[in-house]
């Protein structure tokens, strides 16, 4: 009798489970191992979805799961990648590194999916094609205003100047007696407090939200109200938008306008297109229009315009901002 270690105990070709049966396995045991609010990303076979998840519901964790299932399902490779946003940096690194995990197990190429923060994906095409963006970060500076940063302040004081008439209907109000204490505190308020939150608001709200100075000024003409805020508004916005100019300042609004304006490019739009097949988005109670217009783009088939854009949209809207 011949020897154990001279026999052949590998079981036949036809036997053995495929590489493939194995991989179906793994995927329906991710699917599986979703809660039933999530299984619906994991089934995803196209076009849009929206999903509503709650504080602790494990938002992150399905997503991974639906993005391996979809990077095996519809063979995706570093040419034609899916993009998962989310909103921060800490985020966008967690949900990294579970969906390599995922597809190391599968063995799946790793190059198959990208993730971005919103504005990081916003900027990565903007400065691609700075010629068509208008930005160049070499000669240009990142800011975040807030109501009380000194930008803001800047706009509202040069406001002040340009504006003497309309300060003083402010200040004086429908009932000012003239009194030096009083007008000293009014003065305070409105330099420090009413008009840079005006400002801020208006600012993000507009932007996000694509309207421009002129945008402003022409809803305001429409307007009746004695002491024009949308006008003071409107005013407020121009002057920030001439400050940030001349001085190469680019917001994070302005990242995504610059991102836009790259995409009205047919044949630059189309290369990005290719490049995504579809687009996963977290934490999108917080995205604005301005955001969901961006990623709706991309997500688009450039072969097939008129279809549903591949979008998974995830998020809590209890939570927007």
């Amino acid at each position: 009798m011949p020897d154990e270690k001279d026999l052949n105990l590998t079981q036949p070709d036809s036997l053995q489970p495929s590489l493939t049966a194995l991989r179906e396995q793994k995927l329906q045991q991710l699917r599986n191992s979703l809660r039933r609010g999530q299984q619906s990303m994991a089934d995803w076979q196209g076009g849009q979805l929206a999903v509503s998840a709650v504080p602790g519901a494990g938002k992150s964790t399905g997503m991974a799961v639906a993005a391996a299932i979809a990077i095996a399902r519809y063979q995706l490779h570093g040419k034609r990648q899916l993009v998962v946003v989310t909103f921060t940096r800490s985020a966008a690194a967690s949900i990294k590194v579970k969906i390599r995990k995922h597809l190391k197990e599968l063995l799946l190429p790793q190059n198959s999916f990208v993730v971005h923060t919103l504005h990081g994906l916003a900027l990565n095409i903007a400065t691609r094609h700075p010629e068509l963006s208008g930005i160049n970060l070499e000669n240009s500076t990142v800011v975040t205003p807030n109501q009380t940063h000194r930008l803001i302040r800047t706009c509202v004081e040069q406001w002040i100047a340009n504006n003497p008439r309309r300060y003083s209907t402010l200040l004086e109000g429908r009932s000012f007696d003239g009194e030096e204490t009083e007008r000293l505190r009014r003065q305070s308020v409105l330099r420090t407090e009413v008009l840079p939150t005006l400002a801020y608001t208006v600012i993000h709200e507009a932007k996000s939200s694509g309207l421009l100075p002129t945008d402003l000024w022409r809803i305001s003409e429409q307007t009746i109200d004695a002491y024009d805020i949308l006008a003071i508004a409107a005013g407020l916005y121009d002057q920030y938008q001439m400050v940030t100019r001349s001085r190469n300042f680019i917001d994070y609004d302005d990242m995504i306008l610059a991102a836009l304006r790259v995409l009205e490019n047919d044949a630059i739009r189309e290369l990005w297109q290719k490049q995504f097949f579809a687009v996963f988005e977290d934490e999108a109670q917080d995205s604005t229009p301005l955001q969901y217009r961006l990623l709706q783009t991309l997500a688009l088939d450039p072969n097939n315009l008129n279809a549903a854009p591949n979008l998974i949209r995830v998020g809590d809207p209890n939570q927007a901002i």
